[in-house]
């Protein structure tokens, strides 16, 4: 039987790529939290509520980490359904040719190349000469290079691919499940800095160059100053307000780069690699705020900061929103006019998570506390605050972009798992 037909509480790994990629759908229309009419009364017709769907897939997450193997049959499958779903609303370019050579006798004699035939017979075997077949290469090799992933050449090259090549999906799923492993064994940690903070290595987060590492400083160094409540010496003091300054400068100044601010074009005009750059900018800038706006309101109520200090603090955040409300209005431009649907997926999510950044930095000036050490008399801590009792079930947990971030960088699945939204 096929692993993907199997069911777990009445449901298949092709029942979740299902609900999956119309979660993903729901999500790109409507966002958050607007989708949430729409996929409750989607999960309705698939006789699921939100919390049965919910340990459905977990029951199946589990057992796909413990299975690489099929965890990559799976992702493939899933990406291949959205694909097809993709292309069944596109125009078939399949007999569009440049320098002569169409789409598919490229993708035909691409594949076959990779079995070990001779290119000479596989070029005169489709009527061509060697150099209408270079002319053809380097033309589309040219504008593949341009194209998002969603353009109907690159979706459409791919699945020609395939089709000539019938080892391409072993191949793939092999190679995936090769990083499923390693990172389930590695946990690897993005952003240049692979191991976890602590008192030793901590200046070397702060002096990065990589500001997302930076912002990770930030989080871990106020972890450990909670944490250790009664062990508080002047080293550890003296890291926590390098973490404090650090929030300060990512909160006021950001990473420095104008992402979408400065572009003044359709978002379907730039080219892949333009966009890329735009989004990781855009990216950047949320992600790494966001990292630092629970840690800086942690070491308010921690009886560390000077009056002086928690009053920068505040005003830090609110330069903050003020920096940001300009990009916010680009991302909500750009998504007034995209169609590429990979963009569209990356805009939406864009909006979604500075929509909720903005609130989070609005809800912690609104329930802000704060405890001045001089005035505040020390009392003997039985327990940990509740910020680092959140931190110290998470102490031992591998970080959530681990996974991700590994897989993300397999071609052609890469892709497809960041349209996905994964």
């Amino acid at each position: 039987m096929d692993p993907l037909l199997e069911k777990r509480n009445g449901y298949s790994l092709e029942d979740c790529a299902e609900i999956m990629n119309r979660m993903t759908e729901l999500k790109t229309e409507h966002g958050e939290p607007g989708f949430k009419p729409h996929w409750q009364q989607f999960l309705r017709s698939k006789g699921l509520t939100e919390n049965s769907w919910a340990n459905v897939w977990n029951e199946w997450h589990q057992v796909t980490e413990a299975d690489p193997q099929l965890g990559a049959k799976f992702h493939m499958f899933m990406s291949q359904a959205r694909l097809r779903q993709m292309t069944a609303k596109q125009p078939n370019v399949a007999g569009e040719a440049m320098e002569g050579l169409s789409l598919e006798t490229y993708a035909k004699i691409s594949a076959q190349i990779q079995t070990g035939a001779a290119v000479e017979g596989l070029i005169a075997g489709e009527g061509l000469t060697m150099e209408q077949w270079q002319a053809g290469q380097a033309a589309w090799a040219q504008r593949m290079g341009n194209c998002s992933p969603t353009d109907p050449v690159m979706l459409q090259y791919g699945q020609l691919y395939q089709k000539w090549s019938p080892n391409h999906q072993a191949a793939m799923e092999a190679a995936t499940a090769t990083f499923l492993r390693d990172a389930a064994e590695q946990g690897g940690r993005g952003g240049g800095m692979s191991q976890t903070l602590d008192m030793d290595n901590a200046p070397e987060f702060f002096e990065h160059e990589d500001i997302r590492v930076r912002a990770r400083g930030v989080r871990e160094m106020v972890r450990i100053w909670d944490l250790n409540w009664n062990d508080r010496d002047e080293r550890m003091r003296g890291l926590t307000q390098r973490a404090y300054d650090e929030a300060i400068r990512i909160l006021t100044e950001g990473a420095g780069t104008p992402g979408l601010t400065a572009v003044d074009r359709p978002v379907d005009q730039l080219d892949i690699h333009t966009w890329s750059e735009l989004l990781e900018q855009e990216q950047t800038q949320q992600g790494t705020a966001d990292l630092v706006v629970s840690p800086l309101k942690d070491l308010a109520a921690q009886k560390f900061m000077t009056p002086q200090q928690n009053e920068a603090a505040q005003n830090a955040l609110r330069q903050a929103m003020a920096r940001l409300q300009p990009r916010v209005q680009a991302v909500d431009a750009a998504w007034s006019n995209v169609t590429d649907e990979l963009k569209r997926v990356q805009v939406r999510q864009l909006k979604d998570d500075y929509r909720e950044l903005i609130g989070d930095l609005q809800e912690a000036l609104g329930d802000w506390e704060y405890e001045d050490p001089a005035e505040v008399s020390q009392r003997v801590v039985a327990q940990p605050t509740a910020a680092a009792q959140r931190m110290l079930a998470q102490r031992h947990q591998p970080p959530q972009s681990g996974l991700m971030f590994v897989l993300k960088r397999i071609p052609i699945l890469g892709s497809i798992l960041r349209m996905l939204g994964l």
